[in-house]
């Protein structure tokens, strides 16, 4: 067990505060202590760890969701890549060339887009992303074409993005009202195959702005009382409180 070395302490509650007054209880089964050095032997066991995919996805999703709620994100977006225009098959290269492309975008333009990226594969292995975006102003963006475009993202709203197009491929660009049922959509995209595949190529389960807002955390002891979880697996049990006192009433 990794708490033997001290490396991990057990059973830690933490309060986060989300977006409209909105708490989150989370009990760490095993929490990693900071600062806490470890030889080899023990980073073995920490390493072999790290591997389960379980893990891995729960604490992707775990910070999807965080930064999809924690910040004022105008457009949800789908982002795919035209063969014809670049290769659809390397992640690395999509993922290094389209930040540094949304940063000259910036720069050309005198905007702040900020993002968060899920890159997700197609069953031929081709890439493309789902994605929040803010700092994008609509008057960049252009309705899409009855009889060229597809009518079902006509009829759904949704915009183009010309400037994208022309570099990458193909995109949808539609306005966010809700914030929560978004945020918890974009986490359903980390799957287990997900996980795997980014895992084998080295790359991450997303990707996302400096500087984005994080959920506050306003209190963290031992669990005082047991809860009924709304959510559990074998590292965390966490519940929501729309009340700062109920969530504090769980700890000490």
């Amino acid at each position: 067990m990794f708490y033997r070395y001290s490396l991990y302490v057990q059973d830690i509650a933490i309060i986060k505060k989300f977006r409209n007054d909105k708490y989150k209880l989370i009990l760490h089964k095993y929490l990693r202590q900071k600062g806490f050095e470890v030889d080899s032997d023990k980073q073995k066991i920490k390493n072999a760890n790290d591997e389960k995919l379980d893990c891995n996805i729960a604490r992707a999703r775990a910070k999807i969701f965080e930064y999809a709620i924690c910040n004022d994100w105008d457009w949800f977006v789908n982002l795919t890549l035209d063969a014809r225009k670049y290769d659809r098959f390397n992640l690395k290269r999509y993922i290094k060339d389209l930040t540094q492309w949304l940063r000259n975008y910036n720069k050309k333009h005198d905007l702040k887009i900020k993002y968060l990226f899920i890159p997700e594969q197609h069953k031929d292995g081709a890439w493309h992303i789902h994605g929040l975006l803010m700092g994008l102003p609509e008057r960049l963006l252009s309705k899409f074409i009855p009889g060229k475009h597809p009518q079902k993202l006509i009829d759904a709203g949704y915009l183009n993005w010309l400037d994208y197009y022309k570099k990458f491929g193909y995109v949808s660009v539609g306005r966010i009202g809700n914030f929560e049922a978004v945020s918890k959509y974009l986490t359903k995209y980390v799957s287990k195959d997900m996980a795997s595949n980014n895992r084998e190529l080295k790359a991450h389960l997303y990707y996302c702005s400096n500087g984005l807002k994080k959920a506050e955390e306003i209190e963290r002891g031992a669990m005082y009382a047991d809860m009924t979880p709304d959510y559990e697996n074998d590292y965390v049990k966490i519940k929501w409180f729309s009340s700062l006192e109920e969530a504090k009433s769980y700890i000490r």
